[in-house]
Formats: structure tokens, C-alpha cells, sequence
């Protein structure tokens, strides 16, 4: 599947993905339970992938392509 979106919206998106991580990195620190550490950390690495996904669609004239 692939999708288009504008620069704004990528942006966008962009910002809200550096917020949530900057808030689970919060939460990350702040936490002792080992299993919700894990999870965080997983999802840590999701958003990530993500972001560097953006990146690279940004490259290639705004397409995102997600398989």
C-alpha cells in the first residue's frame, strides 16, 4: 500500500512522532516494572522505524510506501 501526502502534513506527522517519543523516553526513565519497560522500549524502537521511513519517503518526492 502506498500513500501521498503534502509536506505540511508530513511535518506534521514528524512533530507528533518526536513528542510521543520524548514522552515515552519520560516514561521510560520514570519506570521500574521490567515488562513495561520491554514494551516501551519496543515501541521506542517502532517509532523509530517509522520516523526514518518519513525520512527516507521525503526523499523520494513525498510517497510513502508501507508493506
Amino acid at each position: 500500500m502506498s500513500f501521498e501526502m503534502t509536506d505540511a502534513e508530513r511535518d506534521f506527522l514528524v512533530e507528533l512522532l518526536d513528542a510521543r517519543h520524548t514522552s515515552m523516553l519520560h516514561e521510560l526513565h520514570h519506570t521500574d516494572t521490567y515488562e513495561y519497560k520491554a514494551m516501551l522500549q519496543g515501541k521506542l524502537e517502532l517509532l523509530e522505524r517509522l520516523k526514518q521511513k518519513l525520512d527516507q519517503a521525503s526523499l523520494a518526492d513525498n510517497q510513502v510506501a508501507i508493506s
